[in-house]
């Protein structure tokens, strides 16, 4: 009895200690990302960002709309205020279903040191929850959300019922794609051969195929029969900054009007070839160098153990760059997209034993490379979202104001 009661104490210690870590590192993920929230209280939620939360379906549905539609039930005027704490509730939400998912591979798998690594390298990335963190208020956060609880859904139901499994697979992403009919690129794609990885049988994939048609189908309907149409944009700008003030930005009220595909990519064909937009992606591919560097030498080290199934999952998890050419968001795609990668990582521990003893004794082996690669990304500060990372950008702004001193 005594040797039990040893033993769950040392596991409910080791718990402990984990969550306290995870604590510590979000935190750490934070103050960098969001120095000044700390410094002096300033929110980091963006005019661009807190407009979306003024749509909603008072006059029709419109794309995006089920947010602000929630929210203005809920408390009738959606301020500034409110949609920042609103904001900064739903990156904790995300952070503690990033830290849960992760911990799964700790808990469940012996609570080996390459586990937490793992946590540590994933929570600490400039395209995870730092990005998010800068970027809060963005409706990814809440699509993150969705997937998240998705892909455990997945991990627990997928081999117990196909029913179960299809109709909350069905049910989320229905919900995402009403947040934003991006969804279509960032999740689904990874959603589907996470499920398909698991259950692989006919029966699957008819359900799987029934869950592309059925959300492919609902996106082009949000997509064709969202536009805003009760007023004309200028009197819909006036009326919203009648209400809520100059906070209401038109290039973001602008995205429920009339906007043609053609000019979507013609505006990100000009901006992705100018000279500050390619300046950036030059400090994307020198600051994510580290973070190449070390997934090439894990997949080295395993490359005898991967096999076509688990490249699949790896190589879907770039869909979100398949936005490239629609949005300006360049380096949100990137984030979303290695995002995936590292969220596909501990999904393959976590159902692949010989992959999870591959990646945590690399990690454990390599404990330098891994500490070098998470302090070289909390310098690089959060991946952005037209602009590559915060240090460049501060960077940018010192020597803009020395030589204007001059």
């Amino acid at each position: 009895m005594g040797i039990k009661t040893n033993a769950w104490g040392v596991r409910d210690a080791g718990k402990i200690s984990f969550f306290l870590g995870c604590s510590m590192v979000a935190m750490i993920v934070w103050i960098r990302s969001n120095p000044y929230l700390l410094i002096n209280g300033t929110s980091y939620l963006s005019n661009w960002n807190y407009t979306h939360y003024l749509f909603n379906y008072d006059d029709g549905f419109v794309k995006r709309g089920i947010v602000g539609d929630f929210l203005k039930t809920l408390v009738g005027h959606v301020s500034y205020d409110f949609v920042s704490f609103f904001s900064y509730v739903s990156l904790g939400g995300l952070s503690f279903l990033f830290l849960l998912f992760f911990s799964k591979s700790y808990i469940g798998h012996g609570e080996r040191f390459g586990a937490f690594l793992l946590m540590v390298f994933a929570a600490t990335s400039p395209a995870t929850l730092q990005h998010f963190a800068f970027d809060v208020g963005r409706f990814d956060l809440i699509i993150y959300m969705i997937f998240i609880l998705i892909v455990l859904s997945i991990n627990f139901l997928a081999e117990r019922s196909v029913y179960v499994t299809f109709a909350i697979v069905v049910a989320g992403l229905s919900l995402s794609v009403l947040v934003h009919e991006a969804a279509l690129f960032m999740i689904l794609p990874l959603s589907l051969v996470f499920w398909n990885y698991i259950d692989s049988s006919r029966k699957g994939v008819v359900f799987q195929s029934i869950v592309f048609i059925t959300i492919f189908f609902m996106t082009f309907l949000v997509s064709t029969h969202g536009e805003y149409s009760a007023l004309g944009f200028e009197d819909h700008l006036e009326a919203l900054r009648s209400i809520y003030g100059d906070r209401v930005v038109s290039s973001s009220l602008v995205v429920i009007h009339h906007s043609s595909l053609e000019e979507n990519v013609n505006r990100t064909i000009r901006l992705g070839l100018s000279f500050p937009r390619l300046v950036h992606h030059g400090a994307l591919v020198f600051f994510m160098m580290p973070f190449v560097y070390m997934m090439y030498k894990l997949y080295m080290s395993m490359r005898g153990q991967i096999g076509l199934r688990v490249k699949i999952i790896f190589i879907v998890s770039l869909s979100p760059l398949a936005l490239y050419p629609l949005g300006q968001d360049h380096f949100r795609w990137w984030s979303l997209s290695i995002t995936n990668i590292i969220l596909a990582i501990c999904f393959i521990v976590l159902r692949d034993k010989a992959v999870r003893d591959g990646v945590l004794s690399f990690l454990e082996d390599r404990v330098r490379l891994v500490s070098f690669v998470v302090l070289f990304g909390l310098v690089s500060g959060p991946l952005c979202v037209t602009e590559s990372f915060d240090v460049v950008v501060y960077a940018a702004k010192f020597v803009g104001s020395i030589i204007s001193g001059l």
